[in-house]
C-alpha cells in the first residue's frame, strides 16, 4: 500500500540538525515585503490547494517521487527546523474516517511510536480526520486525510521534538487550508 510506504519513509528519515541564524544588520523595507498576501500553492494536476505559511521557513517541492517510485504531489520542508510535510493522493477512498483509523492502527504497531485517537479536523476542504503521533522522545507528527473537492489528500507531517511551536502552527495551518483548487467546483457546491 503506497500510503503505508510513505508513512514508513517519513518516520524513517533521520533528524536534520537545525540551523538557526541571526540577521545581520537591518534590511531596508520594500513594498513587496511589507504587504504579505496569503500565497496559495496549487497542485500541478489540480487535485488540491493549500496556503503557504506566511514565513520563509518552508520550501515547497512538487513532483518528487516516494521510496516506492510513486509521485508525491507536495513535499514541504523546513531545513531550519528539520520539519517536513508530505501531501499524497488518496483518491478512491470513500470513508475518510476509516482510512485515518487504519493509518492510526498501522502506525501504533510500530515500536516506540505513540499515537493519539482519530479526531475530526478543521480543513477548508470540509470533511477531514487526523491524529497526532510521536516517536520516542525524538519526533512528533500529524497525519490527516482531507477531502479536497472530488479528490482526497493524505497529509503526513513530522518535526523534531525540540522544534519551535511555530512549526506546529504552520503544520496545522497548512492542513486547515487544504482543499480544492479555487474555481475547480461548480458555483454553490462549496
Amino acid at each position: 500500500m503506497p500510503i503505508a510506504i510513505v508513512t514508513a519513509a517519513v518516520l524513517s528519515l533521520g533528524l536534520l540538525p537545525a540551523r538557526v541564524t541571526s540577521p545581520l544588520g537591518r534590511a531596508p523595507r520594500s513594498p513587496e515585503h511589507s504587504l504579505k498576501a496569503p500565497k496559495l500553492w496549487q497542485d500541478r494536476t489540480g487535485q488540491f490547494a493549500l496556503e503557504r505559511p506566511g514565513n520563509e521557513r518552508w520550501m515547497f517541492r512538487a513532483g518528487v517521487r516516494g521510496p516506492d517510485g510513486e509521485p508525491v504531489p507536495l513535499l514541504a520542508m523546513s531545513q531550519e527546523t528539520g520539519a517536513q510535510l508530505v501531501v499524497q493522493s488518496a483518491d478512491g477512498i470513500n470513508d475518510l474516517r476509516l482510512l485515518a483509523r487504519m493509518l492510526m492502527e498501522n502506525l501504533s504497531n510500530e515500536q516506540r511510536v505513540h499515537v493519539e485517537d482519530v479526531e475530526k479536523v478543521l480543513a477548508r476542504g470540509g470533511e477531514a480526520y487526523g491524529f497526532s503521533f510521536s516517536v520516542a522522545d525524538e519526533v512528533r507528527g500529524r497525519v490527516a486525510v482531507v477531502r479536497a473537492g472530488d479528490h482526497v489528500a493524505l497529509v503526513i507531517a513530522s518535526w523534531p521534538m525540540g522544534a519551535p511551536p511555530e512549526v506546529v502552527d504552520d503544520v496545522d495551518s497548512m492542513i486547515g487550508s487544504l482543499g480544492p483548487i479555487p474555481g475547480a467546483l461548480p458555483p454553490g457546491v462549496f
